[in-house]
């Protein structure tokens, strides 16, 4: 579950990602030719996509930083579980 929730903040990202190039060379063409262009930092737009952004890239630092949780903690326990198993072959049997 953690997986494809990464997978889709991620894709979420390279969307706001490609929607804020298409606005920088939106604004660049517009310059190039003499048209008056809003800096991109009073653009409320661009504003939006950025918190966007920001808000996906720490989600998936979180499911990152969640997925390795996990991944310990299914070492852990197969460490604990090969040691008991052994344990258990080394004790004889009545």
């Amino acid at each position: 579950m953690l997986l494809e929730q990464n997978a889709a903040l991620r894709r979420d990202l390279d969307t706001a990602r490609a929607e804020l190039r298409a606005l920088r060379v939106r604004d660049l063409a517009a310059g190039a030719r003499g048209e008056h262009v809003a800096t991109l930092d009073a653009n409320p737009e661009v504003e939006e996509l950025r918190r966007e952004r920001d808000q996906a890239l720490a989600a998936a630092q979180r499911g990152e930083t969640d997925l390795l949780s996990l991944r310990n903690v299914v070492q852990r326990l197969m460490m604990e579980n090969t040691r008991l198993l052994g344990g258990e072959e080394q004790t004889p049997r009545p």
